[in-house]
């Protein structure tokens, strides 16, 4: 089968990874480095994707889904996490496939060879930004709905990106009418109106910045003192940001020390 070359390999494997070069679909072992509820300041997200895919991994309806907003915060994180935990109480019922940003064109063959496989398939997209006018861009919009196999029971969509409406083209042009400009914006918010759950993720303050810093040491067994919040501050200052990533990167240089 093609891209499928061992079936066998769902039988063991959770995590896995297209490779479009050599048409293969391998395992991968992703490293857990933190656990889902040392995700903080998230919970509204966390919620409602548990929810969703608890629903996909049980037959009932559920929605393709869209994470787009601050970068650092857990989009990514968050949708490797929830399959983990949820394979952790219905083992291995789901498949976590991921899918580089260049290997679209191969979703409808990867839909077909899923069809007739008795597992839930999670496609992550990770990162994605489209022109409006790619040919990749309008391939996906069918696929999540339109296309024949827009029903498929066994496959979602799960994607992140740091734009909302997933495309890096400015609607607003010069010497062009009204209807023109309200039509182009139309055609760059159809993707992500297609999908049926959009979660925004928002910049940290300063304070909930700290308290993850705080929460990451203490699960490092590291005991922070007051040099070392003074620390994190300028690291946050360096990065230019108050994410959970930039907090977890900091813990790291604590821990090489």
């Amino acid at each position: 089968m093609k891209f499928l070359k061992n079936k066998k390999i769902l039988e063991e494997n959770d995590f896995f990874l297209l490779l479009p070069n050599l048409m293969e679909i391998v395992s991968w072992k992703p490293e857990f480095k933190i656990s889902f509820d040392d995700i903080l300041f998230v919970e509204d997200q966390k919620n409602k994707l548990l929810e969703n895919i608890k629903k996909f991994s049980k037959n009932q309806d559920s929605h393709n889904c869209f994470l787009w907003g601050a970068r650092g915060m857990g989009k990514s994180s968050l949708i490797k996490y929830v399959v983990k935990k949820i394979n952790g109480e219905v083992p291995s019922k789901i498949k976590f496939i991921e899918i580089l940003n260049y290997s679209l064109k191969y979703l409808p063959e990867l839909i077909y060879c899923f069809k007739d496989l008795d597992y839930k398939f999670l496609i992550f997209i990770d990162d994605i930004t489209l022109d409006n006018s790619q040919n990749e861009f309008k391939l996906f919009k069918s696929i999540l709905d339109g296309s024949l196999i827009s029903d498929s029971q066994n496959v979602k969509f799960y994607v992140t990106s740091n734009l909302r409406h997933l495309s890096n083209k400015d609607p607003i042009e010069e010497n062009i009418d009204e209807i023109t400009k309200k039509e182009n914006y139309s055609n760059i918010v159809s993707l992500s109106d297609r999908f049926g759950i959009r979660l925004g993720f928002f910049e940290n303050n300063k304070e909930n910045y700290l308290k993850i810093v705080q929460h990451y040491a203490e699960i490092n067994g590291i005991n922070l003192k007051k040099e070392h919040i003074n620390k994190a501050s300028e690291w946050s200052l360096e990065k230019g940001n108050f994410s959970g990533r930039t907090a977890y990167q900091f813990i790291l240089t604590l821990k090489k020390n």
